[in-house]
C-alpha cells in the first residue's frame, strides 16, 4: 500500500515538472532585403530589392527622413542636389518578427546643366522659343526684352543678376514657349537652365522681330545702330528704314508711318537685300528717344508694308578710353583722282570722313575761330563734317573723283563708343592734284556716293514735304 502511495506520487510529481518545464515558441524573423541601386538619373536614383518570403510589405529610410511603407520591391528618390545617400529596407510580416536592415549607399554626382534655344517667328506679334536641355535640367529661366531699350551687354547682365524685368521660369518637362508682343521690336531673348542639384548652364541668347519684315540689331551704343534685315514674309525681298526722333514726329505732327509712305513715294527710303546689314548713325545723342521706321519692299521694290519700333538710348560708357588718331594715306594721285585710305586707331568705333580743298578748309577755320561756342575753330570743322560728311564705321580704302591742279585736305574724326562724347583727335592729310586747275573748282565737300541712314532733322522733312 505504502508503495502505490509512493509512485503516485513520483507519477504527479514528473507530470508537474513536464508540464512547468514546456517552452512557449518565438515567431521566426524575416530574411533581411538586399537592396541595390537599380538606375541614376538626373537628381535621382532608383533603389530596388529581392521579394523577400512571408514580407507583406516593407519600411524603407533614407538617411534621417521619415520611415514609409510600401508594398513595392522598388523606391525612387528624385530632386535631389548631389551627394551621397544611404537607404535601409526592412521587411514587414504577420505572424514574423521585422527584418533586419538591408543597407545601400549611392553618390549622385554634379552634372553639368546644358541648354540650346531657337527663337522662331509664327506670325504678326507671336513667335515660339523651343528649348532642348540635357536631360538633368529641372527648370529653365527665361526673359523677352527690347533690344535697344538698353545695351545688350546690360540687359545680359541684369538677366544673369535676376534684376531684369519680366523674367519667367517654366520647369521640365516643357520644349516651345510661344511668345506675344505687340510691338515690332526687335527683342533680345535669354534663357538659362538648372539643375536640382543648383547646377547652372552658360545663358544662351537669340534676337528677333515679332512682326514680319523688320530689323534685328547686330550692336548699338551712342555712335550708331547696325541693323540687318530680317524678312519673314516671303512676299516680301528688301527692307528699309528711317529714323527720326519723337521730338522731331511731335514738332511736325505725324506719325512714322506717313513719314514712311511719303519718303517711299519718292524714293527716299534706303533698303537693303535680306542678310545685308545697315549702319544707323544715332550722332551720340545720350538719354533720347528715336523712333525706328520700318518697310517692306517686294520684288519689284515697291512699298507694301509699314511698321515701327522705338528706342531710347542710353548713357555714355565712361570706362571707354579716347579713341587713337586715324591714320590717313594718299595715294596714285593724277589729275582727276587720288586714292585715299583710312585706317581706324585703337579704340575707335566709328569716324567722321570728308575731302575739301584747302581754301574751303580754311574758311570754315576762319568761321570757327568767330563763334564764342568754340575754343578750338578744328572743333567747327568736326562738327562741320560730323553734318555734311560720310560716318564710316570701317576702314576705308577710296578712289575719290577730285578737279584736277588743286590743293585738298582728307580729314578724319574718330569717335569711342559714347559717339560725339568720345571724340578722338581729328586727323588731316593735304595733298595736290596734278595738272592745270579749270576756270571753276568744285566747293565743299566731296562726295563719294556713300550714304549711311542718320536720323533725319524737322528741316530736311519739311524740303521733302514741300517738293
Amino acid at each position: 500500500m505504502k508503495t502505490r502511495i509512493i509512485l503516485a506520487a513520483c507519477a504527479l510529481a514528473a507530470g508537474i515538472f513536464a508540464v512547468s518545464c514546456e517552452k512557449e515558441t518565438e515567431p521566426a524573423a524575416l530574411a533581411a532585403p538586399r537592396p541595390v541601386i537599380a538606375e541614376y538619373g538626373p537628381g535621382s536614383f532608383t533603389v530596388q530589392w529581392e521579394p523577400v518570403e512571408n514580407a507583406t510589405e516593407y519600411v524603407y529610410v533614407k538617411d534621417s527622413d521619415a520611415e514609409i511603407s510600401t508594398q513595392d520591391w522598388t523606391v525612387t528618390f528624385e530632386n535631389l542636389p548631389a551627394g551621397t545617400y544611404t537607404v535601409k529596407v526592412k521587411a514587414v510580416g504577420e505572424g514574423y518578427l521585422d527584418s533586419e536592415w538591408g543597407t545601400v549607399t549611392a553618390t549622385l554626382d554634379e552634372e553639368e546643366a546644358g541648354l540650346s534655344m531657337e527663337a522662331e517667328y509664327v506670325s504678326d506679334g507671336c513667335f515660339n522659343l523651343k528649348f532642348t536641355p540635357t536631360d538633368n535640367v529641372t527648370e529653365i529661366r527665361y526673359a523677352v526684352t527690347s533690344a535697344v531699350g538698353m545695351k545688350p551687354a546690360e540687359s545680359l547682365a541684369a538677366f544673369e543678376d535676376g534684376s531684369l524685368e519680366g523674367i519667367e521660369t517654366v520647369t521640365m518637362p516643357v520644349e516651345t514657349v510661344s511668345i506675344e508682343r505687340d510691338s515690332i521690336g526687335p527683342y533680345m531673348i535669354y534663357a538659362k537652365a538648372f539643375t536640382a542639384g543648383g547646377s547652372e548652364s552658360e545663358t544662351v541668347s537669340r534676337q528677333i522681330m515679332a512682326f514680319s519684315g523688320g530689323f534685328t540689331v547686330d550692336n548699338f551704343d551712342l555712335v550708331a545702330m547696325d541693323i540687318t534685315p530680317t524678312v519673314y514674309d516671303e512676299n516680301i525681298a528688301f527692307s528699309g528704314a528711317l529714323v527720326v526722333s519723337k521730338m522731331v514726329l511731335g514738332e511736325l505732327g505725324m506719325t512714322i508711318e506717313e513719314l514712311l509712305e511719303t519718303y517711299a513715294s519718292f524714293g527716299m527710303v534706303p533698303y537693303s537685300a535680306n542678310g545685308e546689314q545697315l549702319t544707323v548713325a544715332l550722332n551720340g545723342y545720350e538719354d533720347y528717344d528715336y523712333i525706328i521706321g520700318v518697310a517692306g519692299f517686294d520684288q519689284n521694290e515697291t512699298p507694301a508694308v509699314y511698321g515701327s519700333f522705338s528706342m531710347h538710348t542710353g548713357f555714355a560708357d565712361e570706362s571707354l578710353p579716347l579713341p587713337s588718331p586715324l591714320t590717313i594715306e594718299v595715294y596714285d594721285i593724277t589729275d582727276n583722282s587720288a586714292g585715299i585710305k583710312f585706317t581706324m586707331g585703337e579704340n575707335t568705333r566709328a569716324y567722321y570722313q570728308a575731302v575739301m580743298t584747302v581754301t574751303d578748309y580754311n574758311d570754315l577755320i576762319d568761321y570757327g575761330s568767330t563763334l564764342p561756342e568754340y575754343d578750338n575753330p578744328d572743333d567747327y570743322v568736326r562738327d562741320y563734317i560730323a553734318v555734311y560728311g560720310t560716318t564710316m564705321f570701317a576702314d576705308d580704302d577710296y578712289k575719290w573723283p577730285l578737279s584736277p591742279g588743286t590743293d585738298y585736305i582728307a580729314v578724319g574724326v574718330p569717335m569711342n563708343g559714347n559717339g560725339s562724347l568720345g571724340y578722338g583727335d581729328m586727323a588731316k592729310e593735304e595733298f595736290s592734284t596734278t595738272g592745270s586747275a579749270g576756270a571753276s573748282v568744285p566747293s565743299g565737300l566731296i562726295d563719294k556716293g556713300i550714304k549711311t541712314v542718320r536720323p533725319l532733322t524737322a528741316d530736311e522733312i519739311r524740303r521733302v514735304l514741300n517738293r
